[in-house]
């Protein structure tokens, strides 16, 4: 079973990442995945898309086999974000191939995204960077990647889809750690605490409230 890291943030949170390593049919069995998520599987008609979507589901699975909780359903909501109708805990997924990444926590939502650095962030950066983040960025792949996770993972965590990623959400310079960022809305800005973590050649965000 390569669950590669499960660690617990605080209390309340804990986060996973799985290694791709197993066929579709045995992360299938690993999972135990109810009905309605079998019928979503078989619309994917891609092997390592299956795969991925399979791998974050594997975490979660893993995060919720340490709370006693092995068993799950898991749902969207009218946005598309998902989430757990029996279970307390706000959660998120990611995946990158041949990663699947997992957050849950007790009382608020989260969001986490795994991002390996790629020259696309240079032709889309000016989609997803303020002046200033550019600035600091520049061209420099592992910047952008961080800046493109953890924008990312600040999406997932709000779960709507009126989020501009550029004018929106601000991020402060990857090179502090923790990274500090800010989701602006209606003259109003929920400050938020990003760890980020570097595994293999990947980068893992995950975001929460401050």
């Amino acid at each position: 079973m390569p669950l590669v890291k499960l660690e617990k943030i605080n209390q309340n949170s804990s986060w996973a990442l799985w290694k791709i390593e197993e066929t579709a049919e045995l992360l299938t069995k690993y999972v135990h995945l109810p009905s309605d998520d079998l019928t979503e599987l078989r619309e994917i008609h891609h092997p390592r898309k299956k795969l991925e979507w399979l791998s974050g589901r594997a975490a979660l699975r893993a995060l919720l086999d340490v709370e006693n909780h092995s068993d799950f359903r898991l749902m969207k909501d009218d946005f598309g974000k998902p989430y757990l109708p029996e279970r307390s805990f706000h959660i998120s997924l990611a995946n990158s191939f041949p990663y699947g990444a997992a957050i849950i926590h007790r009382h608020h939502p989260v969001g986490i995204d795994i991002e390996k650095p790629s020259t696309k962030l240079l032709r889309v950066k000016h989609k997803f960077l303020n002046s200033a983040e550019a600035d600091e960025a520049l061209d420099d792949l592992e910047k952008l990647c961080v800046y493109w996770a953890a924008k990312e993972s600040l999406y997932k965590l709000y779960g709507r889809k009126q989020l501009s990623l550029k004018q929106n959400i601000e991020v402060s310079s990857p090179t502090n750690q923790p990274v500090s960022a800010s989701i602006l809305l209606n003259d109003q800005a929920t400050q938020f605490r990003l760890d980020t973590f570097r595994w293999d050649e990947f980068y893992i965000v995950f975001s929460h409230i401050v």
